[in-house]
């Protein structure tokens, strides 16, 4: 049957194009993938909290029949209201929490961020995670605001967002690439095999965490 493994679910904003790829291009044999979508969203959190719940509840019962796990694929919400979010759904996987996992578990103190953002919704980020206790030694972004405009990202953009910082980024112990909406897929792989160190996107963490939730082995890019 489909998904003998494991079926991981996943929710979307509308105009996220890049997660399901990469999900699908990351997911062992007998895993499938299964996703529903929420409304597209301004800001970072919500603003009507019981509105976000009550459509949060929905998108869920789309996905719990055939899911063993559910990736809530964005980062709307996470920040303030991640309680919310684990209220409605038990056992869920929240990608930027999953980062920071796997930077604990490969020891990462120093960290290299690249994001699709603007400038002040990456400072944005890279303040998010000096918070946690990073040492952040550089950063940039793509200055994209729209996600599909993030999603249609080219790889080699991707790359060369972090290659044009190469005295910076070797000074990290690893590098970050932010966004469920931007398909880091392959970037990453390049990425890891040239630089020779770890390449965590929040994709990639995420799947990672799903699938250790579903004690099932694989090997990811980047790491």
């Amino acid at each position: 049957m489909p998904g003998g493994r494991g079926r991981i679910g996943v929710i979307l904003p509308a105009n996220n194009a890049g997660m399901e790829y990469d999900l699908w291009k990351m997911a062992p044999e007998g895993v499938s993938i299964h996703s529903t979508r929420m409304k597209p969203t301004k800001g970072c959190e919500p603003e009507n909290v019981e509105e976000f719940e009550k459509e949060l509840k929905y998108s869920y019962s789309l996905l719990a029949e055939v899911s063993d796990i559910i990736i809530y694929g964005r980062t709307y919400g996470t920040h303030k209201h991640a309680h919310v979010i684990k209220r409605v759904i038990k056992d869920v996987v929240i990608p930027e929490e999953s980062v920071y996992e796997l930077l604990k578990k490969l020891n990462v103190r120093k960290l290299w961020i690249g994001t699709p953002y603007i400038k002040e919704r990456t400072l944005e980020e890279v303040e998010w995670w000096r918070n946690k206790g990073f040492e952040i030694v550089g950063y940039d972004g793509l200055g994209k605001i729209r996600g599909i405009d993030i999603s249609n990202t080219p790889i080699f953009t991707i790359y060369r967002l972090v290659k044009r910082h190469l005295n910076e980024v070797l000074k990290a112990d690893a590098v970050y690439i932010a966004c469920t909406a931007l398909s880091t897929y392959e970037a990453v792989q390049y990425l890891h095999e040239d630089l020779d160190m770890p390449v965590v996107s929040e994709n990639a963490a995420a799947m990672w965490e799903a699938l250790n939730k579903l004690k099932i082995k694989a090997k990811l890019p980047g790491f």
